[in-house]
């Protein structure tokens, strides 16, 4: 651990004094605090994705960036990053297992199927050591999701929310002609609940009523329609009823001291956990207004006024739309102390107010940087002002801590500052002005500083049609190291308060008020009790179980092997069982691999029984953010969405085909299907629609669960518990006609089955099953596909790293692809994750140019080696003549 020495100037009243440098030695509680970093060190991951908006069908490619929470330097404690997917169901829809490559750099990709539903989707990131911090310490950021469809058809919704009931109608248009039309199909269904059928009125408006309990935490719909044989699918977030949000007020410091000059910070949120921009008024017992506010940003915002002593305050906050409330402000405190801190200039100056009764006692003044103490003094008689310049605070979120004399925090305030020092100087140079279609690109990027150069400088570098693809303006990389990170709860688009604008700052200071740091629990750490994690870092795969002997014998030093395949590939590893029979095999498979694993007794003996242990992942709580509208709805007229859709879907068919769900109607003519095995159990009337093993090679699902998360009445809740869509218990699996009460289905391969339907009623099943509601129906293309299986004998299909891949990036050389009739629409035009600096701080990033004359958007984001943060974006402009 480094020891930190920092001179500092302090300004008091009676002029300025040198503060002596923090010595954590002799002093306790620096001591305490450093003992905490050493003993728990944090990691923070940020996601940096090729862009923000995607079709269905698409592939998300990744870099995730790992670092040390303290000094944002690249780290390593980790071998693995997973990334999940969810839609707005808090359902999981892709999990994917990332591990370095040779410089450090944890690259991959999602896939996105076509049948994905058009919406906001939540990408999550962790390590399994971040998990000793809870889900709320994931990475999280939103992914929109588009369906081509809606260039032919477009919903109108009209929700109306009141209490409880919601009452919400569907009108549909065809957005070529412009006329009303009326799909054959139309459903909607609520998170954890079947899907119900609307109908037409008179005036060709679908209607539908459901109730919001108190149990429905999810305020999303799905809406399915079929017109002319055609799906498509969206989410619409459930508008908050009217006049339903809720205010807080903050006063600086956590308390309103009667006869002083206080700031007291709000925030106003609706139901969806999104900021309601409000304006008030505030009262005193009286009715008399003392004064009015407005809220400055995403509902937050503040005032100054003198509290007056045994005096109550009220404020009547009113909505946009006019809904009013009225909240009691927090009592006056003649005996409270409290810290403020406001930013003038280059200093902060910190003040300590103390009310008419306040004690007398000892006090001292602690300013921590992420559990780094930058200054712990005792505060001096007759002494209440300190000012700090601004360099002597790091880059990103302090706490200010007034304490007493046993250590206890009286009062805090979170400060946030931005150093230039901390952000790494980047000049980025194109080899031409501008340039034509199907030309070679060149951008050189130049490291300002290279005197600290490192093997692990390197950035992502995408490059975006610009009017083609939204920016995310959000977040990126340096707001969610410095800010979002830090700070408990949601933050709205905290890349908006880095802008620089003296508005946005004085939003930031308030956003310091209202929000509380999450990192350690202080208190804690000021009485002595050092907090340890619970689970290590993750530095393999681990397989692991029991083998248990039967007939009283023993499993101790009985022989553990493991077979490993892959295609082709195969490989074995072999361990002994302890005197429990616990074995544990350290290994590393990339996904897909199957593993097989076989225990046998010290004498050679095959009669014992093998289970394999089940791996355990974050459950789904704080899985998904809380979001507004449609990326195609917050365009105000600044981004021409259906040119995207046609580009895009475009290039989409141009490479991969026709997409299924676009088809017209057609008569198709040629071979009869090939006959897939028939169940006993199935019935054209009580069952499903066949999924068979075409179908699932066709839209390549890679394991069982993304099968099943695309099989039309199947739930599966939790990671593991699987359900039809009609009730929340468990349906009977049935695997060739053989009827399993346990059986892990997940681990199944999909290549080995034939077909697989879901049965909707027990009323149509063979036996009584009271515990359990429909069945899921598998028919191998094996027989008797768990009989063979020896009890000696288990296998599995975990999650193993991602392959790596590389993004194509078309190459114009010669005349013949420059004048090739084939067109270029690519949107994303370059992605690369890994574009490393040379010692000299010099990196070049090549690409051609497709087809369309427009901008590029270019985006990279890193940190270097030595923890500063790169951010930096540029734009390129294509003309339309041909080179």
């Amino acid at each position: 651990m480094k020891k930190f020495f920092l001179i500092i100037f302090i300004l008091h009243f009676s002029g300025i004094v040198f503060a002596q440098p923090v010595d954590l030695k002799s002093d306790p509680v620096a001591s305490r605090f450093s003992e905490q970093l050493v003993y728990f060190p944090h990691e923070k991951i940020y996601v940096q994705t090729d862009k923000a908006g995607y079709l269905s069908g698409e592939r998300i490619w990744l870099r995730a960036h790992l670092v040390d929470a303290m000094n944002n330097q690249p780290v390593f404690m980790s071998r693995y990053i997973y990334v999940e997917l969810f839609n707005p169901f808090d359902e999981l829809i892709k999990r994917v297992k990332i591990r370095p490559d040779s410089v450090g750099v944890y690259a991959g990709h999602i896939d996105l199927g076509e049948e994905l539903a058009e919406g906001n989707y939540t990408l999550r990131a962790y390590t399994r050591y971040m998990r000793n911090r809870g889900n709320e310490a994931f990475f999280r950021k939103t992914i929109n999701v588009l369906d081509p469809y809606s260039l032919q058809i477009e919903p109108i919704p009209d929700f109306v929310v009141s209490e409880n009931k919601v009452d919400v109608s569907f009108r549909f248009v065809d957005r070529g002609s412009g006329d009303t039309i009326i799909p054959e199909i139309v459903t909607f269904k609520l998170a954890g609940d079947p899907a119900s059928t609307i109908h037409p009125n008179n005036t060709m408006d679908f209607r539908g009523t459901f109730t919001l309990t108190g149990k429905r935490d999810n305020r999303n719909l799905l809406l399915s329609i079929i017109h002319k044989g055609r799906k498509y699918n969206r989410y619409y977030p459930i508008p908050p009823v009217a006049g339903n949000f809720d205010v807080s007020f903050h006063p600086e410091g956590g308390w309103l001291v009667p006869g002083q000059i206080c700031r007291v910070g709000f925030k106003a949120i609706n139901p969806s956990g999104l900021g309601e921009d409000i304006s008030g008024a505030l009262y005193n017992s009286k009715d008399e207004e003392i004064l009015t506010f407005n809220s400055l940003k995403f509902g937050m915002g503040f005032f100054n006024f003198i509290p007056g002593e045994d005096e109550k305050y009220h404020a009547v906050c009113k909505t946009r739309e006019g809904a009013v409330k009225r909240i009691d402000l927090p009592l006056a405190a003649p005996q409270a102390r409290t810290v403020n801190v406001k930013l003038i200039r280059n200093r902060f100056l910190v003040h300590i107010l103390k009310g008419n009764t306040a004690p007398d006692d000892s006090l001292s003044l602690l300013i921590h940087h992420k559990g780094i103490v930058l200054y712990h003094e005792p505060c001096p008689p007759r002494t209440d002002s300190y000012t700090f310049p601004t360099e002597f605070f790091p880059s990103g979120i302090s706490s200010v801590l007034l304490l007493d004399g046993n250590h206890a925090i009286i009062s805090e305030r979170l400060i946030f500052n931005i150093s230039d020092g901390d952000l790494a100087g980047l000049e980025a140079k194109l080899s031409s002005p501008v340039y034509k279609r199907r030309q070679r690109i060149a951008l050189t990027l130049q490291l300002a500083d290279t005197d600290t150069a490192s093997f692990h400088d390197n950035i992502a570098v995408s490059v975006v049609d610009k009017k083609a693809v939204i920016p995310d303006t959000t977040n990126n990389l340096v707001s969610t190291l410095l800010l979002s990170s830090e700070l408990k709860g949601h933050i709205e688009s905290p890349a908006s308060y880095l802008t620089g604008d003296r508005e946005d700052q004085i939003a930031l200071d308030v956003l310091m008020m209202t929000q509380g740091w999450r990192r350690y629990d202080i208190p804690n750490v000021l009485k002595g009790k050092i907090e340890t994690p619970e689970i290590l870092p993750e530095q393999y795969q681990e397989i692991s179980g029991k083998a248990e002997a039967r007939f009283l014998r023993s499993m101790n030093e009985g022989e553990i092997s493991l077979y490993a395949t892959l295609d082709t590939l195969s490989s074995i590893e072999t361990t002994t069982a302890d005197d429990k029979g616990r074995f544990m095999f350290q290994v590393e498979y990339p996904d897909g691999t199957e593993i097989t694993v076989q225990s046998l007794s010290k004498r050679g003996g095959a009669g014992n029984f093998i289970s394999l242990d089940t791996i355990a992942y974050p459950d789904y709580a704080y899985a998904t953010l809380p979001v507004g509208r449609l990326l195609k709805d917050r365009s105000e007229g600044k981004f021409d969405i259906d040119s995207y859709l046609r580009q895009a879907n475009e290039e989409y068919s141009r490479k991969y085909g026709v997409r299924t769900i676009m088809l017209e109607e057609v008569t198709v003519t040629g071979q009869s299907m090939k006959q897939f095995k028939r169940s006993a159990y199935y019935s054209p009337v009580f069952s499903s629609e066949l999924m068979t093993a075409g179908e699932i090679k066709k839209r390549n699902f890679s394991d069982m669960l993304s099968l099943l998360l695309a099989t039309q009445g199947i739930v599966v809740r939790g990671g593991e518990k699987i359900t039809t869509t009609r009730s929340n218990m468990p349906v009977l699996l049935v695997i060739d006609d053989v009827v399993y009460t346990n059986f892990d289905v997940l681990s199944m391969d999909v290549n080995d089955i034939d077909n697989l339907f879901v049965v909707k009623e027990n009323t149509s099943m063979f036996g009584y099953y009271p515990d359990r509601s429909g069945a899921l129906v598998i028919t191998t293309q094996g027989s008797n596909y768990q009989r063979s299986k020896s009890i000696n004998i288990d296998r599995i299909r975990p999650l193993g790293y991602q392959q790596p891949a590389e993004f194509y990036c078309p190459k114009y050389e010669t005349p013949e692809q420059i004048n090739s009739p084939a067109q270029d629409l690519r949107t994303t035009i370059y992605w690369q994750p890994d574009v490393q600096f040379s010692r000299t701080g010099e990196a070049i990033v090549e690409f051609y140019s497709a087809d369309t004359p427009t901008t590029y958007q270019v985006v990279g984001e890193g940190v270097t080696g030595s923890g500063k943060m790169i951010h930096f974006t540029k734009e390129i402009v294509i003309e339309s003549s041909v080179q």
